[in-house]
């Protein structure tokens, strides 16, 4: 028996159509999905969302409130020793100077001079 569109009842704005649980989820950065920025993944009961934030800031805090949520979803016999967010660190990127001729692969060590 084949159902036609005009036969499904859509749901209300107010109705629910499936509550999902944070038990065993997964969460982190979309680094893989280009399409838009600020992309949050989430993996629960088998399925996977994919979430926008506004700027990173709100990425941040999304991830940090679903790992909250994932650590507490189960009891306190199951549960695993919390993990917090990973997150890459940023890497802070020295400017390189030139080697200087008195000073040994620019530095700071300076070489005596050799006079003969």
């Amino acid at each position: 028996m084949q159902l036609r569109s005009s036969e499904i009842q859509k749901p209300g704005k107010g109705d629910l159509i499936r509550a999902y649980t944070l038990q065993h989820a997964e969460s982190g950065l979309g680094n893989d999905y280009f399409k838009r920025k600020n992309v949050i993944r989430v993996r629960l009961e088998g399925e996977q969302f994919l979430l926008q934030a506004a700027d990173v800031p709100s990425v941040v805090e999304w991830i940090e409130a679903l790992h909250a949520g994932t650590n507490i979803a189960l009891d306190l016999d199951h549960r695993v020793m919390p993990k917090g967010p990973m997150f890459p660190r940023r890497r802070r990127r020295r400017n390189r100077r030139p080697a200087d001729e008195n000073t040994q692969a620019g530095n700071g060590v300076a070489i005596p001079a050799v006079v003969l």
